[in-house]
């Protein structure tokens, strides 16, 4: 097969364990699930517990959190980052973009004030 289609060619032993997956029964190409580590699947009320949780201290590690839902570090930061939007500020934890009733707060600050950021 070399000869005729090159480098290209699958070897033998890839086309023999095909041949054997198709007699046992075996007739969908796609791969089997494999072990290894799960997609990050989070519900509602996981959602909602680490909210609440950072509400009520925006100080909390993601390892507390962890520790505190019994869930893991990088369920924990896929929820917060992606899911909430939130980020550290000054070890806090933070919205990443505001909601409009901040946006409407901030645009009724003192225009002085609001001058004095700028500057």
């Amino acid at each position: 097969m070399k000869k005729v289609y090159g480098e290209q060619c699958l070897a033998r032993c890839i086309i023999f364990r095909w041949c054997q997956r198709y007699e046992v029964g075996r007739v969908n190409i796609k791969g089997l699930p494999r072990p290894g580590q799960a997609h990050v699947v989070t519900n509602y009320s996981t959602i909602s517990a680490v909210d609440e949780l950072i509400r009520q201290n925006r100080r909390i590690a993601t390892r507390e959190i962890a520790v505190e839902l019994s869930i893991s570090k990088g369920t924990v930061h896929h929820i917060i980052h992606i899911k909430l939007g939130y980020g550290k500020v000054s070890a806090q934890w933070v919205p990443k973009h505001l909601s409009e009733s901040q946006k409407t707060a901030r645009g009724e600050l003192d225009p002085s004030a609001t001058q004095g950021f700028l500057h």
